[in-house]
């Protein structure tokens, strides 16, 4: 994996059992809603359903957005409505192939009530290469470029500027993790008419043998195309924590939502014991925020 180190000396807050999150108030919400009804603001414009891929082969989870944390228990064993629906199919380098049918399989009884999960279905051809996917005709997608596949000088260039970006957040002190260098877990960056715009996951850790600990900045950013240096940050999140139980956010994909083509991060919460998926909205120029959060899924 790429890495790339940068002394500063930032500070941070410190965290609870599962991490806490330090923001601008665009963090991805808590993990279970308020209201077992509660709206979860899953933008219409973006289709009915999502799907993401359940690993090798053809075999899909289906995310229902409007289902909760205090719902979803009574989605279990049940087969999504799928008829007649095609789905756009989209990884970090954009669409997947053309449109494809998605079917469902026959239910199951989950013997464990300790847990919950989305109903599978399988793609009706076979895809690789593919993270979500969007009810056909409703986003358009955006393609990442990853710092990984960047010339050498120009990824040692964005991990600089991440650095200096990562400094200007108002980060309470944290003894921690204070004077430690960071790596760039992962980076990605589009374009928006004049205007570039990166997704990165910026880390510190403490190697103690007998206590290891991870700190994860997640900064969405803009600047005008040609220019350098620092991002205007118009999103972020910190966790921090054990190293082996630290919330993780994975991007999936890039999308512009419906006719309004409104800019969207596509993620995946990744925690020790389970996950959500999330959208992360452009809402206004330099401005983005959570706007969505699937139910927590730990099957």
């Amino acid at each position: 994996m790429f890495s790339v180190l940068v002394v500063l000396g930032i500070c941070a807050c410190r965290d609870s059992n599962r991490g806490q999150i330090d923001s601008t108030g665009a963090s991805l919400p808590p993990v279970y809603p308020g209201s077992p009804t509660g709206n979860t603001n899953w933008n219409v414009d973006a289709g009915p359903l999502m799907i993401v891929s359940a690993g090798a082969g053809d075999s899909v989870a289906v995310v229902l957005p409007e289902a909760t944390d205090s719902t979803i228990a009574a989605l279990q064993d049940t087969s999504p409505p799928l008829s007649g629906l095609t789905f756009d199919l989209l990884g970090r380098g954009g669409m997947v192939g053309l449109p494809v049918a998605v079917l469902s399989l026959p239910r199951t009884v989950n013997k464990r009530q300790d847990c919950y999960s989305w109903p599978l279905a399988k793609l009706k051809s076979n895809r690789s290469n593919w993270r979500v996917g969007f009810t056909s005709g409703h986003v358009h997608s955006i393609a990442l470029d990853s710092i990984e596949a960047m010339p050498s000088a120009d990824s040692a260039a964005l991990a600089v500027a991440l650095a200096q970006t990562a400094a200007t957040l108002p980060i309470t002190a944290d003894p921690t993790f204070k004077g430690l260098p960071f790596r760039v877990r992962s980076a990605y960056t589009f374009r928006l008419d004049s205007i570039d715009v990166v997704i990165a996951d910026v880390v510190r850790s403490v190697n103690e043998e007998a206590n290891p600990r991870l700190e994860h900045l997640l900064i969405v950013g803009e600047r005008a195309t040609g220019s350098t240096g620092r991002y205007k940050v118009g999103y972020y999140n910190r966790t921090a924590g054990a190293e082996e139980s630290t919330q993780v956010t994975e991007i999936l994909a890039a999308v512009l939502i419906g006719s309004a083509r409104r800019p969207a991060v596509v993620v995946n919460i990744e925690y020790d014991d389970g996950g959500k998926l999330g959208l992360i909205e452009r809402t206004s120029p330099g401005e983005w925020r959570t706007t969505w959060r699937s139910a927590y899924t730990d099957c």
